[in-house]
Parts: C-alpha cells; sequence; structure tokens
C-alpha cells in the first residue's frame, strides 16, 4: 500500500520517516468537523455512516454510489464516523506532482483498532465499538472523494471479516442468479475476462463483498465497480457459484483447485492481508467461510468466451 520512499515533512503533517499512521490521541487536535452534512453507505447491511461530511463531498458521494447511499436511517448497527476538518494540506505530502508514485497508505492494527494514514486522509475505527474518525485534510492533489473511497473499502473489508464474511479484490459477474468471482494478482486479467464476458451482469472488475449467511455465502452487489463502466449497477445479493484463480494461456480451460488457490485468495484481501502474519485467526475465519465452496482455476485466451470452458468444468491437468 506505500512507497518506499520517505515523505518529506510539512507543517502539521506526518514527520520525515515516520513509519505508523496517526495514533487515536492525535485526533483530538481536531475538534471541528469538515462540513454539516450526513451520508450512509449500506451494501447488504455492511453499513457505515458519516457525520461531519463537507457539502460537495456528500454530494459527491450521492451521486458516485446510487443505491448504495443516502442519508442515515438508523437501520441496522453501523460503523459510525466523524468527520473532522484538519487544518493543513497533507498528512503525507505526495510525490507524484513531478513524478509517479505508489499511493501511500500507512497502516496498523492491533486486533481491536485498524488506523490508517494517508495524503489527504487520516482514520482510524473500532469495529467491535462501532465507533471511529476521519480527519480531513486541504490539499488537491489527492482530490476528497478519492480519499474518502480509500477510507470506504478499508471499513468495509474490516466490518465483512467481523461479521462473517471478507471483501475480495477480484472480478464478480452475475449469471443466472449465480455470482461468479475471478481473483488473482494485478494483471492476471480481472478486468480484460470483465469486458469480454459475453453473457452475465458485471458487479465489479475490482473488489466485491462475500457474506457468510444462514441460505449461504453470497456475493453483494456494490458500488466499487474498479474500471468497469458498462452496464447499470448490480445491487443485491447473489449465491455464489464459485471462485476461479484467473492465469492467462493460449486456451481456455478449467482445472481443479488446490490449496494454492486459497493461499492466493487470501492475498487478495485488500486492507486486511498485512495483517494476517499477527492475527492468523483472521484466515481460520476465511477459511471456515469457503469451506464447502468450489474453487478452480480458469485458463483463459483473450478474446474467447470463458463461459463454455466454465459450464463443462475442470478437465484433468494438462
Amino acid at each position: 500500500m506505500s512507497s518506499s520512499q520517505d515523505p518529506p515533512g510539512g507543517a502539521g503533517g506526518v514527520p520525515a520517516g515516520r513509519r505508523e499512521p496517526l495514533t487515536v490521541a492525535e485526533f483530538h487536535a481536531w475538534p471541528r468537523p469538515a462540513g454539516p452534512s450526513a451520508a450512509r453507505l449500506d451494501i447488504a447491511g455492511v453499513a457505515v455512516e458519516l457525520s461531519g461530511l463537507p457539502a460537495s463531498l456528500a454530494e459527491t458521494m450521492m451521486a458516485r454510489y446510487p443505491p448504495w447511499i443516502g442519508t442515515p436511517t438508523g437501520a441496522g448497527r453501523p460503523l459510525t464516523i466523524e468527520v473532522l476538518e484538519a487544518p493543513l494540506d497533507y498528512f503525507i505530502p505526495p510525490a507524484f506532482a513531478n513524478s509517479w508514485e505508489v499511493y501511500r497508505v500507512l497502516t496498523a492494527y492491533d486486533g481491536a483498532v485498524f488506523r490508517a494514514t494517508s495524503y489527504r486522509l487520516a482514520w482510524w475505527f473500532d469495529i467491535g465499538r462501532g465507533t471511529g474518525q476521519v480527519a480531513l485534510a486541504h490539499g488537491d492533489l489527492d482530490p476528497a472523494s478519492r480519499a474518502m473511497e480509500n477510507f470506504l473499502r478499508s471499513a468495509v473489508a474490516w466490518l465483512a471479516i467481523e461479521r462473517g464474511g471478507f471483501f475480495l479484490h477480484g472480478a464478480s459477474i452475475v449469471r443466472d442468479g449465480r455470482c461468479h468471482l475471478f481473483y488473482g494478482p494485478s494483471g492476471a486479467g480481472k478486468s480484460t475476462l470483465s469486458t469480454q464476458s459475453r453473457d452475465g451482469r458485471v458487479i465489479s472488475d475490482d473488489l466485491t463483498l462475500v457474506l457468510g449467511t444462514p441460505a449461504g455465502l453470497m456475493a453483494a452487489g456494490g458500488p466499487f465497480r474498479g474500471t468497469y463502466t458498462e452496464g447499470g449497477p448490480v445491487p443485491g445479493l447473489f449465491e455464489v457459484a464459485g471462485f476461479y484463480r484467473l492465469r492467462k494461456d493460449q486456451r481456455t480451460f478449467v482445472r481443479r483447485g488446490d490449496a494454492g488457490c486459497f493461499a492466493d485468495l487470501l492475498g487478495n484481501l485488500p486492507w486486511i492481508v498485512d495483517q494476517l502474519p499477527r492475527h492468523p485467526h483472521l484466515i481460520d475465519r476465511v477459511r471456515a467461510l469457503v469451506d464447502a465452496a468450489p474453487f478452480a482455476y480458469l485458463h483463459f485466451r483473450k478474446d474467447e468466451d470463458f463461459w463454455p470452458a466454465i459450464d463443462r468444468g475442470p478437465i484433468a491437468a494438462p
């Protein structure tokens, strides 16, 4: 989540060389709300309620995330977040004004509180208590909507893992009422596969919420669609048909999954994966959730319909 470069020091920002995000106590320096507005993001009951939003940011979120966002309703138990004004430009001054830099986020998790600090946004939340704070700075090199989406993604990831699910960095396509999930590292072909799908509806080519429910494992339609822009939003809950580890190939076929599929799934849990070595019980939670789910490798060739291979099912290893 971060580059290897140290950020330069800035007035009120993170000192050069600091490797830890802001502490909860450091938020006490900013008592003022960032604005007068409030909003609630709710994905299948995984909900974040924000107060103190600047009006312009609230309006942008309303336009960007329908039908998952609105004014607070009081329904369910959300993560409640106060948005505070931080009177500085950046917590970490960006280095990408004149050169490219991997988007930097410093993170920490102590088993109860998750903390993060990036360019324009710093945040903490306690999922167990259902509370947290966001501090919003003023610099325009990191747009407020992008900074806030990073926070929302992290909140959904931790809410999911706490409430019997996980947030998968993967493409998701609903076909015949069931959701197929495709994952792999950057460059594995998630966006390519989504674009060339000749059937079904694409939820996302980037992030999908997966939840354990009394009816089984479900994928939730959500607002984080990645680069995929075709078609409309796909709200709802859909039975998980299977997980497919993507592999680009010269021909298209499905091969039976193995233990490597689960290991690669763990590697595609954003905001969580870095904490797994120190909190291995989280691995056990995910394993229990997917224990009965089918896993396979999908080898696919660009510009070839992959659904016939999925319908045929796994073949013997070539």
